[in-house]
């Protein structure tokens, strides 16, 4: 059975607790207050005895025997049954699995100790050892010989007990109220063996005492009440006695000294804010004037009138700390009657923003200056720089909490860049408002303003910092992998013989982003804890990282360009790549591709100028000599405007000197052109004749007078401008072509159909002969 239940306890994974124990009562109680989770007893309650259960049938015969022999826990089951006193036992399922853990702790003389409670969650629980979480109530049993427990050895060799509520109080409860009265009463053991035991006794008593109420943040004062009774006259003559209060005193001036140098821990943190300013100095005030209300009980006077009888050497530095402890107490309410000032305004900006905490600025530190003036123990010049710096760190908290990080790594660039710029905001303007505060005092007080500026606006300086570092984050976010906020952008298309291959080395960047983007959010620490600085390692690993993107993004730019032969193209690109200008080495060859950009539009330009400078220009034959030169003019003015358009309408491009030179071209050309096609229009206009609507009655086609039915071109054929009609060139043709041209042209079109249908027959002939064997009739008569 003892291995089945071996068996049984491995699989339930419980832990056992193999630390032998000896003793009665209380040397139990401090062995179990020694183990790590400071185990508490309370005084035996009236035992609940369980129903009776039925008796199982017996068997009869050598197998009952053998049964009796190799389980001895029916014998044992019931005896810890009956000691357990636990709220809820009766109602609780008992099963096979609590069986087996109740028989192994029975027969294995390596178990120390057994625990039986009922657990919240799984109901009632019997563990080898102390429960790993805190119950309100519980059943202990100590074995304190290393003997298997057996009917006829369970009193000498258990200890129970039941513990309710916490282990420490209870165990204070305990040993209080019911050991130690017995023990200091007891007159029968000798002497030397009680001096000894009752001084180890009222040592654990005082620090059982004080850890009991600093759990709850109280300095109560251990008070021995073994000499509360007898008379300071008759105690005096107890010299082991006076020792004993010599000690409980000692353990006082030790508790005070602590209450007075907290004040000292409290004030080197960097990391708290006004509000726990006020809280500590309302637990200081209630602390020591909880200490103060001791240090006039009965029992303390009593000691130290049996101290002053003794003339310890230790009644005079207790005196001087009571004092200490009466004026540090009226210090304490009076601090926390300045500052409890502050605490509504400091409560209004828990639930504000940081971009809305700059309009509160001003009031806090007025209210500050009063407790500077008025306060006579917090106007000290370390005190109030620590009150400045508490506030410093209550604005970084605040901010704190408005900044997601997560948000800022998941791509919601543009909120994020608003949160960081508000903290940083409301940063520079508290630094603002108490510089203000500064000139104002300096100005209208006597008392000169000797803070320690450095001190106060250290950490801000850093976490104003750490904000732009973030900022930098999510500008690197959206130049190389195109979040805006929550959302990445599209992918530019690139065309031509290169753009698929511009596309991957625009994804390959991206995705070296992304692995140092998630190496930067991996960072140990916090990242907006400023005094982080694995931080700064951290940081200037992603940027080198962002630089060799950078590096790689200039060649991207450079080789897209290769291929550009013409202004709209080059401005295409650049747009693309406008949103990775605004970082300061991709600007460098953003503007140098710009340059190229203007250079490739003053090359247009000059290409325009030289067709304008021809003498001559290249006109269709049916164009006539003013108006085909006016729409020629045309033509070039709509191609440079076209480019010019496209370059205006791109505001994304850089001033540079080079653009605004060959704007200035432009503007001149086109004062020529303009220039130009005035110049036509007069002289077309001096050409007209005075009546010239008169012609427009005149046909422009006739019935030819030389041959009959034909028709003529009737156009002008005289002018009284010596130069050349525009219409000539077409008149003249019309009229050879009419007479001369038209009938040579048809015969020698029908000679040359009769010349080409004779060839074709000729051809087919001979073809056709080669193709026939010699021996054919139509050879012989081809012969003949």
């Amino acid at each position: 059975m003892s291995s089945k239940a071996e068996k049984k306890q491995r699989s339930s994974g419980r832990g056992n607790s193999r630390a032998s124990r000896s003793g009665r009562a209380a040397q139990a109680a401090v062995a179990t207050e020694e183990q790590g989770n400071a185990l508490a007893v309370s005084e035996p309650e009236p035992q609940a005895e369980l129903p009776k259960e039925e008796p199982e049938p017996r068997l009869e015969g050598p197998q009952a025997q053998s049964e009796e022999s190799v389980e001895p826990e029916a014998d044992v089951k019931p005896l810890f049954l009956s000691r357990a006193a636990l709220t809820g036992l009766a109602d609780a399922v008992w099963t096979q699995e609590h069986d087996a853990i109740l028989e192994h702790f029975a027969q294995d003389p390596t178990e120390s100790i057994l625990t039986i409670f009922i657990d919240p969650c799984f109901g009632l629980k019997l563990d080898l050892g102390m429960p790993v979480q805190t119950q309100n109530q519980l059943v202990y049993f100590i074995r304190q010989a290393p003997v298997p427990i057996t009917r006829e050895n369970f009193e000498a060799t258990v200890q129970f007990g039941t513990v309710r509520g916490p282990y420490i109080p209870a165990l204070l409860r305990l040993v209080s109220g019911v050991f130690a009265p017995q023990i200091f009463a007891n007159t029968t053991w000798p002497e030397s063996i009680r001096n000894h035991f009752a001084s180890h006794l009222h040592k654990f008593l005082a620090c059982l005492t004080d850890t009991r109420y600093k759990l709850e943040g109280h300095t109560v004062l251990y008070i021995p009440a073994e000499a509360m009774n007898m008379k300071p006259e008759v105690v005096v003559k107890d010299k082991e006695l006076v020792q004993r209060l010599e000690t409980s005193m000692i353990h006082w001036t030790r508790q005070i000294k602590e209450v007075l140098s907290a004040q000292e821990t409290v004030e080197t943190g960097e990391n708290l804010g006004p509000l726990e300013e006020i809280e500590f100095w309302r637990n200081r005030c209630m602390d020591l004037s909880g200490i103060s209300k001791q240090l006039v009980k009965k029992g303390v006077k009593h000691v130290e009138s049996i101290l002053h009888l003794a003339k310890s050497s230790y009644l005079a530095p207790f005196m001087k700390l009571a004092q200490q402890i009466q004026d540090g107490s009226r210090q304490a309410q009076s601090n926390l009657t300045f500052l409890s000032i502050l605490k509504e305004p400091y409560q209004e900006l828990a639930f504000m923003k940081p971009k809305d905490i700059s309009s509160k600025l001003p009031k806090l530190i007025s209210l500050i200056r009063i407790i500077w003036v008025n306060s006579p123990h917090y106007n000290t010049r370390e005190r109030l720089t620590s009150l400045f710096r508490k506030m410093s760190n209550e604005i970084i908290r605040l901010c704190c909490h408005a900044i997601s990080l997560d948000r800022i790594f998941e791509g919601y660039v543009s909120s994020s860049k608003e949160d960081l710029q508000g903290c940083i905001l409301c940063c520079h303007a508290w630094k603002d408002h108490y510089l203000q505060a500064v000139q104002m005092h300096t100005e209208f007080s006597s008392r000169g303003w000797v803070l320690d500026q450095t001190s106060i606006f250290a950490q801000v300086d850093a976490f104003v910092q750490r904000c732009k570092d973030l900022i930098e984050v999510c500008d690197c976010q959206y130049h190389f992998a195109r979040w805006e906020d929550g959302k990445q952008g599209p992918l530019p298309c690139f065309f031509g013989a290169q753009g698929p291959q511009i596309t991957r080395n625009l994804l390959e960047i991206e995705d070296i982003f992304h692995k140092n983007l998630h190496m930067l959010r991996a960072v140990h620490g916090g990242i907006l804890d400023v005094k982080n600085t694995s931080w700064h390692e951290d940081y200037n690993k992603f940027r080198a990282g962002i630089k060799d993107l950078e590096v790689m993004t200039q060649n991207l730019i450079t080789s897209a360009f290769e291929l550009v032969r013409d202004v709209q193209h080059g401005v295409l690109l650049l747009d693309t790549f406008h949103r990775l200008a605004a970082r300061e080495a991709i600007k460098r060859t953003y503007d140098k591709k710009a340059v190229d950009l203007y250079m490739l539009f003053n090359s247009e330009l000059a290409l325009v100028n030289r067709e304008r400078n021809k003498k001559w220009p290249d006109l269709e034959p049916y164009m006539a000599q003013y108006s085909g030169q006016a729409r020629w003019v045309h033509i070039l003015r709509r191609r440079v405007d076209r480019v010019m358009t496209c370059l205006a309408g791109a505001h994304f491009l850089p001033h540079i000197g080079t653009g605004e030179e060959s704007v200035h071209t432009y503007q001149q050309m086109v004062q020529a052109i303009d220039e130009l096609v005035r110049k036509t229009f007069q002289e077309w206009t001096s050409t007209l004749d005075k009546d010239c609507i008169r012609r427009l009655d005149t046909p422009l086609l006739r019935i030819s007078q030389e041959k009959a039915g034909m028709l003529d071109v009737n156009f002008d054929k005289y002018r009284s401008h010596p130069a050349p009609s525009p219409h000539a060139p077409l008149l003249q043709l019309s009229q050879e072509f009419n007479s001369r041209l038209l009938t040579p042209l048809f015969i020698i079109l029908s000679l040359s159909y009769i010349t080409i249908c004779l060839l074709l027959t000729f051809y087919f002939f001979f073809f056709f002969f080669l193709s026939l064997p010699t021996s054919h009739p139509a050879i012989n008569i081809l012969i003949l």
